[in-house]
């Protein structure tokens, strides 16, 4: 009879170890499909043309990313709707880790409240991986504008109301609601023009078609550097070190003119957690490079080291704060991006 007790009680001890293994098992994450991941290329969309901002800061971290993972990181431009396009297409994509978007404020956290609808949902179908950098949007004209300065445009403005003209990449884009402001706030009357993207905008101001463009600053910074254009305000709390004689706007009397563009990497809704961690390691890792680090603070951006959950955080608040802005600016809803 003892011999039966100890034989039962070994057995329902064993019992009790093999279903706690198992039940350990069970909650441990899946490495699943992560072990050889990545073991293609990796597609990374940037909804742009090639030529402009987003497409070099695109391909310079496609670059850094190929070294990192072991595998090529191949840019494909997918252009429209101010950014529209590309960003519906990742989102349709296989969750799989192999198709990412550079994504950026327009499509993410502006177009919601300035387009009637969008073939995405913002909120919803992306998973954020790291925000790369963000950058001041800048004032710049063209050099045959008689102003160099804030005070003195908004002087020449309301001399002249209504001849004055500036670009944007599109109705219903963050530019476009930045030019708004500025009407509102410095009290003056200069029209909107828009382009069918950023590349085409920045190159009439160039040529004087258009007056002047608010422009992010990394974009902008090249031909401010060469003087084809004149940069006179930055829409930050403080003045640029890369071009430390361009005042703020609230130096000008318009106090609050904070805003900024920005870029990210995501990936679509049902990506694994293990695979957007492990994205988010290479990330961080392409942003630690001494050549990324020089090439941002050249052109007046902030480099941004975050885990998933701090980008979307971010996201989340530049989506308030955006939304605001279009409410404030009346910005209408559009069904194109022109």
């Amino acid at each position: 009879m003892r011999l039966f007790n100890l034989t039962r009680l070994t057995i329902v001890i064993s019992l009790a170890i093999l279903l706690t293994n198992l039940d350990y098992a069970g909650t441990k994450p899946s490495n699943s499909g992560l072990s050889d991941y990545p073991n293609k290329p990796i597609h990374l969309i940037v909804p742009y043309p090639a030529g402009g901002g987003a497409d070099f800061w695109g391909r310079l971290v496609a670059e850094k990313l190929s070294n990192a993972l072991g595998q090529p990181v191949i840019v494909e431009n997918i252009p429209g709707a101010g950014g529209n396009n590309g960003t519906a297409a990742v989102a349709k994509a296989t969750p799989d880790g192999y198709t990412l978007l550079l994504g950026s404020v327009g499509p993410l956290t502006v177009h919601p409240y300035t387009y009637k609808s969008l073939p995405f949902d913002p909120a919803k179908d992306f998973v954020p991986i790291s925000l790369l950098e963000s950058s001041p949007i800048l004032l710049v004209v063209n050099p045959s504008v008689q102003a160099s300065s804030l005070q003195q445009l908004i002087a020449l403005a309301k001399a002249h109301p209504g001849t004055l003209t500036f670009s944007s990449n599109g109705n219903g884009s963050p530019e476009q609601i930045a030019g708004a402001l500025f009407n509102k706030e410095a009290g003056v009357d200069i029209r909107h023009v828009p382009f069918d993207g950023a590349g085409p905008a920045r190159k009439d101001v160039v040529k004087g078609g258009v007056s002047m463009m608010f422009d992010p600053c990394k974009a902008a910074m090249a031909e401010v550097i060469e003087g084809k254009v004149r940069a006179i305000g930055v829409a930050s709390p403080t003045r640029l070190a890369a071009l430390p004689n361009v005042s703020t706007f609230s130096e000008a009397g318009i106090p609050g003119f904070d805003l900024r563009v920005w870029t990210g990497v995501l990936a679509p809704t049902g990506t694994s957690k293990d695979i957007v961690s492990k994205l988010n390691h290479a990330v961080q890792e392409v942003l630690s490079t001494p050549e990324v680090e020089k090439t941002v603070a050249e052109q007046g951006g902030t480099l941004a080291h975050t885990t998933p959950e701090q980008f979307s955080s971010y996201i989340h608040a530049e989506r308030t704060k955006w939304s605001k802005l279009a409410i404030e600016t009346e910005i209408p809803r559009v069904d194109r991006p022109l």
